[in-house]
């Protein structure tokens, strides 16, 4: 069915579209969809300014082959009404580049979905849906100073799509405001994310950076999860995130000179997440860096300070930890129960690892690259410790010191499943210790 004209130039009264546009479209005032819309190969369909369009059923799509310009502006945006579960735009392998401007969308199933599509999106809200923006396959992105507030997902990325997100907000999503899988790759600049369950998950290696974003009151600030030496991570604040950082299964990232103020965790690596981690600020966190299950990352010119843990250490996990600023944390260095070398030794674990991933027909190969040979110490020498050097100074090197606990502090551990055999837990080694502190420690910009 063509596109029909019925009435125009009365507010009561509105244009009315469905079916195939054959030729190059111009809406504008009222309009209201009363069927699916088909832009062909070769047609332009344009939304002016201030226009309003009403969509009458949920399954009434705008399916985009060819090419759509929304052109709404700051004082008169483009308005889409439209019933819960709506199937929204759907971009199929269109012709260039499309573009929605300042534009509204409020309470959708997917307000924005793509195939192998170039889209352009700007200064355009996206409220309430259960998937913003969705890049199926092969598209590009770019989104900038737009809104993202509630419903599920902001912007889910698949299928080695790329997306590039400038100063934009990201609030009150139950899933994840950004998620990327599936060698999807892109650039996160400048953002705001608040209040979200999650607010960027990463599936896998996503090429690009994540910078100068502010992260506050998440569950989980940054999930990486197999993304290897990806992405980089700069120049962002994490602030009173349950969860600041979580580098999962293979990741290790670059995380250099953000800013971690007051979370519960700052950073969290686990199953041999083992970022780089350089030149950032860890101020009033419950812990600072949690590693757990044969996580080794690199912590060098960082600051912590005021934290109640600064780092902690379980299951296998020995970081190098050299070059940094310890100040008046609560507790320095903290060693759970299963940080024992002895065990690794005399037991082992890699075995059980390999086992497992059997069982659960993993096919991981980086599994291969577990480690299978540990120390019984967690170096922690070559810092700065600030007021407590004095204290280590009286101590010794081998000393037992009230803000390090090791096998000092708890000599002999059992275990769930190994009967009456006990293990030694590892040490913690400080000395040598630096007697000044490390000058161009932290991220180098004023807190």
């Amino acid at each position: 069915m063509a596109a029909i004209l019925l009435l125009w130039g009365s507010p009561a009264l509105a244009q009315e579209f469905g079916g195939r546009l054959e030729s190059g479209s111009l809406w504008q005032g009222a309009v209201r969809l009363t069927a699916s819309v088909e832009i062909p190969p070769g047609v332009t369909l344009e939304i002016a300014p201030g226009t309003e369009v009403r969509v009458e059923s949920p399954d009434h799509r705008i399916l985009v082959r060819g090419r759509l310009r929304i052109k709404g502006t700051t004082e008169a945006p483009v308005v889409f009404s439209t019933p819960a579960q709506w199937q929204g735009i759907e971009f199929m392998e269109p012709d260039g580049r499309s573009h929605i401007d300042f534009a509204r969308f409020e309470g959708g199933a997917v307000f924005v979905s793509g195939f192998a599509a170039h889209l352009d999106v700007r200064g355009t809200e996206f409220r309430a849906a259960a998937t913003a923006v969705k890049l199926v396959r092969d598209c590009v992105l770019r989104v900038e100073e737009s809104l993202f507030s509630g419903g599920e997902t902001g912007i889910r990325m698949q299928m080695k799509s790329s997306a590039e997100i400038i100063d934009s907000r990201f609030e009150k999503h139950g899933v994840s405001a950004i998620v990327s899988s599936h060698g999807s790759r892109g650039s996160i600049t400048g953002c705001v994310f608040s209040s979200n369950e999650q607010a960027v998950g990463l599936q896998g290696k996503f090429p690009g950076h994540i910078r100068n974003n502010r992260f506050r009151d998440n569950r989980v600030g940054i999930f990486c999860n197999q993304s290897r030496n990806t992405p980089e991570i700069s120049g962002n604040r994490f602030e009173n995130n349950k969860n600041a950082l979580v580098n999962l299964s293979f990741s290790y990232p670059i995380v250099q000179r953000n800013s971690f103020l007051a979370n519960g965790t700052a950073m969290r690596n686990d199953q041999f997440g083992s970022a780089g981690v350089f030149h950032n600020l860890f101020a009033q966190n419950g812990t600072a860096v949690h590693n757990n299950r044969k996580s080794n990352p690199e912590l060098e010119r960082n600051i912590f300070r005021h934290n109640e843990l600064a780092l902690f250490c379980d299951y296998s996990s020995y970081p190098r930890v050299k070059d940094n600023n310890f100040i008046d944390n609560e507790m320095a260095v903290k060693l759970g129960i299963y940080q024992s070398a002895d065990f690794e030794g005399r037991e082992g674990s890699r075995g059980f690892v390999m086992q497992q991933a059997q069982q659960r027909r993993s096919r991981n190969p980086l599994l291969d690259q577990a480690p299978d040979a540990f120390s019984d110490r967690v170096d922690v020498s070559g810092n700065w410790w600030g007021d407590r050097t004095s204290v280590m100074e009286e101590v010794g090197a081998g000393g037992n010191l009230a803000f390090f606990h090791d096998r000092h502090d708890q000599p002999k551990v059992r275990y769930e499943g190994w009967g009456e055999e006990e293990f030694t837990l590892d040490r913690v080694v400080f000395a040598p210790w630096l007697e000044a502190p490390v000058a161009d420690a932290g991220p180098e910009v004023k807190q």
